[in-house]
This record gives structure tokens, sequence and C-alpha cells, in this order.
């Protein structure tokens, strides 16, 4: 379990109302609600609750659903959402990459509630008390199961009469569950408990509940704002990537007194809803929008790089860091306070820097969040008190937006929406597992996502690729990079630069003194496969680099000073 902040969610059971604060407007003191950390919960919109219901119905016969809903994003293999109704975890819902379907693993009370037609057993009357205990039911221990149950299923286990003893999965087909040996289900959840359907409660008065809290915390946003500004004395402006988060960090902005310019970083991978949204916020509250635009680069650098993945994303660097770095030293030269929308929540990289940092792939920018500590709860219940107009693709099952390829998403999230250009995606995935000999898997379990099998696969594959230095054609970009080490003399064999030989025949590299060899072979490799990424070219400071067709340059005023080379991706990935 990940811990990234306090888990700030709790229940007026009176109300029967969710709330980000510890005592309700009612005057009750509010329950805790149990969930699994890090405790980022979200509402369920219109959406989530169709698909929700649709798949209680397709594997126990009916549903029980109120209006407020909240999902919790649990660690799992892949979308892992704790469905939270009426204070309380009513199941798991989630989706098997396997089966390539939606399933819900339901809580003993919530099953209760339900009408079972269908995924059911009933266990023996002996069989019962070993099962709310700690065991598991066995074949010999099913007194009658639907037949219709297949190995895998979630299955809703009933004693004799017709209670709700415990929830698991079946271990086998339920035509094999009589009169065999062996594990008939695998019990996850186990008791009796009598629930009852909650008060009804709308959403407008969950929001009523929770205003006060909302407001005190903005409050708190506002002054730290002010102070920010104060203390750094730079322009500033607001990075907007079309999510909720950024949204929230526009309105808070807003709210106190600041109007800046929006920072849109078009990686060249954003659906159109996003881009669609960015382009109506900034003329909605008539703000000026600076919009980098990575262009083609990604389908220029995958042939290079090869499929993104979670410990390998080069795209991010080449597509959205390298475009910050240009729009910043291109429109703030002297440096920028930028208003990022970033929570701890999201990951434990993000928990750790604090709400002020400096990213060192972006030279001159300082990032500050307002929301670092904010739950993606806290967000939503502001967005909806400032009558927000958010993202479309939230409403369609979507609850992060980022790049319509990221390996980040989860595997749900490309079966629900897929972009016009997935195709060709696709067809670049299937060429490099080809290539590589890769496992079946690595396509159907989207496996892709990772350069090294995660555990849970139980799959092995080894991706090695070595570097290549393709000297024809490229001489010249070689012998200008090499200016970066010093004043480069051509000789018959090669190079020399301040003392340091390089010998080059067809594709082979020699360097003496060999001490040398590692930053030469950087330098020529950078040079032969630059993807104009705009990082280097932001980081000098002498502006001895500049760009020209799409690929980087060095000028004669480069003082050698090997800065360029501390994050170029071409060296950092490769």
């Amino acid at each position: 379990m990940i811990h990234l902040g306090k888990i700030a969610l709790y229940h007026c059971k009176e109300c029967n109302i969710p709330l980000v604060k510890k005592r309700c407007s009612c005057g009750e003191i509010a329950q805790k609600v149990k969930i699994t950390p890090p405790g980022d919960v979200r509402p369920a919109f219109e959406f989530d609750k169709k698909l929700i219901r649709e798949t209680i119905e397709k594997q126990f016969g009916s549903y029980y659903l109120p209006e407020v809903i909240l999902l919790n994003n649990a660690p799992g293999v892949d979308r892992n959402d704790e469905v939270i109704i009426d204070g309380r975890v009513a199941g798991i819902f989630y989706y098997d990459i396997w089966k390539k379907e939606f399933k819900f693993q339901p809580r003993p009370w919530y099953a209760s509630l339900l009408n079972i037609k269908k995924n059911y057993v009933i266990a023996d009357k002996g069989a019962v008390d070993a099962i709310l205990k700690t065991a598991n039911l066995m074949a010999p221990g099913v007194k009658k199961a639907d037949e219709e149950i297949k190995k895998g299923d979630e299955v809703i286990v009933l004693n004799g009469d017709g209670e709700v003893i415990a929830t698991g999965r079946a271990w086998m087909n339920g035509k094999d569950m009589r009169g065999k040996r062996g594990m008939a289900v695998k019990i996850r959840w186990r008791g009796i408990e009598k629930a009852e359907k909650g008060k009804k409660v709308s959403w407008k008065k969950v929001i009523g509940a929770n205003k006060d809290a909302i407001y005190s915390i903005v409050g708190n946003e506002e002054k730290f704002i002010e102070n920010v500004t104060k203390k750094y004395n730079l322009p500033s402006a607001i990075s907007f990537s079309g999510g909720k988060d950024s949204l929230a960090t526009l309105l808070i902005l807003l709210d106190a007194g600041y109007e800046m310019p929006l920072l849109f970083l078009n990686t060249g991978l954003e659906f159109d809803e996003t881009v669609k949204h960015v382009y109506e916020v900034a003329d909605k509250y008539g703000l000026e929008l600076l919009e980098g635009k990575a262009g083609n680069k990604f389908w220029q650098a995958i042939d290079f790089f090869g499929p993104p993945a979670r410990d390998y994303r080069w795209c991010c660097k080449t597509c959205k860091l390298g475009v910050a770095a240009k729009l910043i030293k291109e429109n703030f030269p002297n440096g920028i306070l930028s208003f990022i929308g970033q929570r701890r929540y999201e990951s434990e990289r993000r928990a750790e820097h604090g709400k002020i940092w400096k990213n060192p792939w972006v030279e001159g920018q300082i990032g500050a969040s307002p929301i670092q500590n904010w739950t993606s709860l806290h967000v939503w219940l502001y967005l909806f008190l400032k009558k927000a107009k958010w993202n479309v693709l939230y409403e369609q099952g979507f609850h992060r937006i980022g790049c319509w390829l990221c390996p980040a998403s989860d595997m749900a999230e490309f079966m629900l929406k897929k972009h016009k250009d997935w195709d060709k995606f696709n067809e670049k995935l299937n060429e490099f597992a080809k290539k590589h000999k890769l496992p079946e898997e690595w396509l159907s379990l989207g496996l892709w996502r990772w350069r090294n099998p995660p555990k849970w696969s139980g799959i092995k594959y080894e991706i090695k690729e070595r570097r290549e230095y393709k000297i024809k054609g490229n001489e010249l970009r070689i012998e200008n990079f090499l200016q970066i080490l010093g004043d480069v003399r051509k000789n018959k064999n090669g190079y020399e630069i301040d003392g340091i030989n390089v010998k080059i025949k067809e594709n082979k590299i020699e360097v003496f003194p060999k001490e040398k060899e590692e930053i030469v072979k950087d330098l020529i490799y950078r040079a032969i496969n630059c993807v104009g990424c705009n990082i280097c070219y932001a980081k000098c400071k002498q502006n001895a680099i500049f760009m020209k067709n799409g690929k980087a340059f060095i000028g004669h005023n480069c003082i050698h000073c090997l800065q360029c080379m501390d994050e170029c991706p071409v060296i950092v990935y490769k």
C-alpha cells in the first residue's frame, strides 16, 4: 500500500454524506471511511455508473446504485476502483486484462442488497462456520451452484437460508463444484451483515455540506500564491494541460486576483477533446495562450527509441519537457514561476518534491503547486462549486487526462476510447515485437508499457539493443558536435580535438586517450540521432546551440562547458 498523504475521506452517517472534514454541517462527528491508500477518491459520473450497473446486472442479476457514488483508485494490475456507497466500500470494480472485460467483486454487505440470480454458490451447513472464520469453500462443501459459473468468475456464497456469508472467485466451473474434490471458491471477503440502503442524497447536498471546508483550503492556497509570487519575483504563468487539476489551479489563481498566461504543451499526442478544452478555457477567461507544439516529433523518434514505457518515458522528455524548455526560453528568458496543477496523491515522485520545486529538464522554470496536498475529491468539489466546465473525457470513463497512448494508462482506458491514430501506433508495436522476438502477451496484456516485465504478468522477456554509429552521411553533424569538446581539426583518420584523437573507420570509432572514449562516443551518437527535442537548446546559457531542420547544431560561441550533455534523451534513454 502506498501512503502519499493523509486519507481525507469522512462520512456523516446521519446525513449519508461524504465529507472532506471531520464534522458534518449538521453537527455530527463524521466517521473516517476505510479505503485503500493512497485514497485519491473521485466522483462516479453517469458513464461510470452505467458501466458498473451493466457489469453487476450481467454477473448477478440486479444492482443497487444511489446517485452519490465515489471511486477510489486502488493498487492493482489494471483499472481497480473501490466503489464507495453510503460511506462503505461496496466492492471492487476492475478490468480483467486477461479476459478483456470489466468485473465487479462485491463485499458481503453489498451483495446482501442484490436480488441474486446468477453466479451464486450455496454452501452446505457444515461448511458455513469454517468459511466465516478463515476457510475457503471446498467442493465437498457445495450444496448447490449456478451451473453457468465459469472458472475465474466473481461469485457470491450463500448459506441454506439464502443469507450472504462470503464473496470470492470461482476456482472451478459451476457444473464441477458438486461431486468433485478441490477448492470450489477462493474466499476474498466473509461475514453476515444486515445491510440497509442509505438515506437518499444528492450531489447538491454533498457540495453544500463541504462548501466551508473547500473554501477554507482555497483561502490558504491564495495566501500561498501571494507568498510565492513575492518570494521569487518572476514573470508568472499557469501550466495548463487540459485536465481537472490545472483547471482547479487556474480558478484558484483567478479567485486570488491573478490573471496569467496559460502555457499549453501540445505533445502532438493529445486527444482532440483536450485541445478543444484548452482553447475554450483561454477564450472563456480572456487569457493569453502560449502553446508549445511538438508536432510530429513522436513519430519521428519512435523508430529510434522504440515504444515508450513506464520505465522508459523518453516521450515525456522529447514531446513535452523539451517543448516546455523551448517555450520558456523564448518567452521568459530570465526565468518563470509556473503554477502547476500537481498533487502528491498522483505518485511517489510528486509526493516527494513538495509545493515548490525545480525541474532539471526545464531550464529556468520554478514550479509551484497550490493544490499539492489536495485529493481528487477536493478538486472535484471545488470545480462543482465553481460550476466549471471540465474536459468531457472525464465523463467518458477517464480518471486522468494525458496523451492518448501514454504507457501510464490502464488497458481499460485503451478499451474505452481509442484515438484515430491507434492503428498506426499498433503497427509500430507489432514491428518492435517482431524485431525483438517478444511473446504474444507483450501485445495482448499491454506489456509494451514496461521495458522490464512486471512480476504480476508471469511473462519473461528481455529487450536488448546496442548502439550503432551510422557515420556515412553524418560526417558534417559529427564534426559540428565535436566542437562541444574544443577546436576541431580534421585529419586523414578522423579528428583531433585539443589533444583528443578520434579515429573513424567505416562505423567503428577509436578514441585516444581512452578515458575520453565515453564522452566522444556520446557526442557522436547525439550528433547522428538528434531528435530535435530542444532540451539542449534551452539549457545552453551561451545561446551556442541553435535548431535547424528539426535538429540541434553547435555554434562557434560554445564554451565547452558540457552542460548540454546532462539530460539529452538520446544518451539518457539509449
